[in-house]
């Protein structure tokens, strides 16, 4: 009775069980069946906007392509422009130096070929002018060689020592070697300036001997010319006198010395003064011995500001 009663309550119960979850599978089935077509629904409506945002997408790719396109043919056809513009603007350029340099080579033609005419008449005109001047010079020349010739011939021979040089004369022999006469007379003049130069120089026997020579064989009478052959022979007697000079000079400084003293200075100088004074009364000329000059000015020049100075070098230079 028992076990009855259990079964009837356990069926009654599994029945009741089993209604409930067939309920709660049939909702659940029908909310399911719900969502899935809210889904498809849902799909088919994002696949419509996929395609609208599809062909959107397509239709402004197509339309940027498009712009991208006009605007490489616009840029190739403004670059086209500009390079028709450059071309057109070197070819310009181009033709306008091209007259310019066209211009300027007539330009340096005219001036080149004025310049030939000009050099042409240079030359013509220097030919001319040499040959004026050539005549004239020759006309000069003969005219000066006229006065060169009349001159020597016309003045005495002391004059013509007073107008004269050895250079002078030497030049002048390049003038008259045609005129015997002239040529004797400047031949005299030369030997005359070569034996007075000889007194301006260190004596010298085997020179002044030739100059004694040539001296005496110069024809024309003068005093000028007596007075030198006296000088020229007298040149060994003052040199000689002036060593002997100068060594009483090197004798006094061996045996008196100033010693930097202003009082005993100022007495060898007068003592020097008297040696060289009584050199200068007998034999000191200073215009025709202008080299023993020189050696006695030396000897004043060191001896003034110092009586004890060397002159020992001295006898050396005559």
């Amino acid at each position: 009775m028992k076990e009855l009663l259990f079964l009837t309550i356990l069926f009654f119960c599994g029945d009741l069980v089993y209604s409930q979850s067939d309920s709660l599978l049939k909702k659940y089935y029908e909310e399911k069946i719900l969502e899935n077509n809210k889904l498809k629904n849902d799909w088919q409506t994002e696949k419509q906007n996929f395609s609208i945002l599809s062909d959107a997408y397509k239709k402004d790719t197509l339309a940027l392509q498009k712009q991208i396109k006009d605007l490489r043919n616009e840029v190739y056809i403004e670059k086209q422009k500009v390079s028709d513009l450059d071309k057109k603007k070197i070819n310009e350029e181009r033709d306008n130096l091209q007259k310019k340099v066209d211009s300027l080579n007539i330009v340096i033609s005219k001036i080149n070929q004025t310049i030939k005419d000009k050099d042409k008449q240079i030359v013509n005109e220097k030919a001319n002018a040499k040959t004026t001047a050539d005549n004239a010079k020759n006309d000069g020349k003969a005219e000066a060689l006229a006065t060169i010739v009349n001159s020597y011939k016309k003045q005495p021979f002391d004059e013509l020592i007073k107008s004269s040089t050895k250079e002078s004369v030497a030049r002048d022999m390049q003038l008259v070697v045609n005129n015997s006469e002239v040529t004797s007379v400047l031949y005299d003049l030369h030997n005359y300036f070569n034996a007075l130069e000889l007194l301006s120089e260190k004596y010298n026997v085997d020179p002044i001997k030739n100059a004694q020579a040539q001296l005496s064989q110069i024809k024309p009478k003068s005093k000028l010319l007596d007075v030198l052959k006296v000088d020229v022979e007298s040149y060994q007697d003052f040199n000689t006198e002036l060593k002997k000079t100068i060594n009483k000079l090197i004798e006094l400084d061996k045996h008196k010395s100033a010693g930097g003293d202003s009082e005993i200075q100022k007495l060898k100088f007068n003592d020097i003064v008297t040696i060289l004074t009584d050199y200068m009364y007998n034999y000191y000329d200073y215009v025709k011995y202008p080299y023993l000059s020189a050696i006695m000015y030396e000897i004043v020049k060191r001896k003034k500001p110092n009586a004890d100075a060397d002159i020992t070098d001295l006898l050396m230079r005559l």
